[in-house]
């Protein structure tokens, strides 16, 4: 899949419109070929965690309110509690042993500490839960879509 390239010598003289080219990349590079920089200049890694933590954050709020109806408030809080220092946990273990291993992925470390089979399981799990997730933002959507579309044809 591809855009146009927007750079300003490929525009055609006609309606200002720019000339398609069937190769140009999705993203345009940090730099061309001739030195000059295009504004373009790539993905940030403190975007790449304010956008990875708020759909973490975003489908854990939506869990909340289910699970407080489900357990109870107390032991709802308590579980609340519980998985946030399981999580705590689990993130320093990860630090730790990444820069033992001098692993750069959650698969690396789980490579070198269980092996192969090990790193299977991970992915496995990451599979499930990222399959878990989107079933949960699809019932979400269909809901609120199909509460809209009744509310449309009941009450015109």
């Amino acid at each position: 899949m591809t855009i146009a390239s927007a750079f300003p010598e490929e525009m055609s003289k006609g309606k200002g419109k720019h000339v398609l080219e069937e190769n140009a990349p999705l993203l345009p590079s940090l730099q061309k070929e001739d030195g000059e920089f295009n504004e373009f200049n790539g993905a940030s890694f403190p975007g790449a965690v304010f956008n990875l933590s708020t759909t973490i954050v975003g489908a854990g709020i939506m869990s909340l309110p289910a699970t407080m109806k489900v357990l109870g408030l107390v032991p709802g809080i308590f579980m609340i509690v519980f998985f946030a220092f399981l999580t705590e946990a689990s993130i320093e273990f990860l630090i730790r042993f990444s820069r033992v291993g001098k692993s750069v992925s959650y698969g690396g470390v789980m490579g070198d500490s269980f092996g192969k089979i090990g790193r299977m399981l991970l992915q496995i799990c990451v599979i499930v839960n990222n399959v878990g997730v989107m079933i949960v933002y699809m019932i979400i959507i269909g809901m609120e879509s199909y509460v809209r579309f009744f509310a449309l044809i009941m009450y015109p």
